[in-house]
């Protein structure tokens, strides 16, 4: 159950990150208008950023696909 909230919490931040990323254009914030590096930089953080989650979305699946079956499903039998 904690590894299957868990990775529900991270599938969400990472829909949230990918919103952001909007396909490697977001947004630009205020001083990004006058300095275009930080611009830049902020998108590779953000690259990293969902590099990271969808790592961690897969080591979670990982977790869950090596765990036995629920026992609820065979006490319902």
């Amino acid at each position: 159950a904690i590894l299957e909230s868990e990775l529900s919490k991270a599938q969400a931040r990472q829909a949230d990150l990918l919103a952001q990323y909007n396909n490697g254009e977001p947004e630009m914030l205020g001083p990004e208008h006058r300095n275009h590096q930080k611009y830049l930089d902020r998108i590779a953080e953000m690259k990293a950023s969902i590099e990271r989650n969808q790592s961690d979305i897969e080591g979670i699946q990982r977790e869950l696909s090596r765990l036995p079956p629920p026992q609820a499903a065979s006490a319902s039998q």
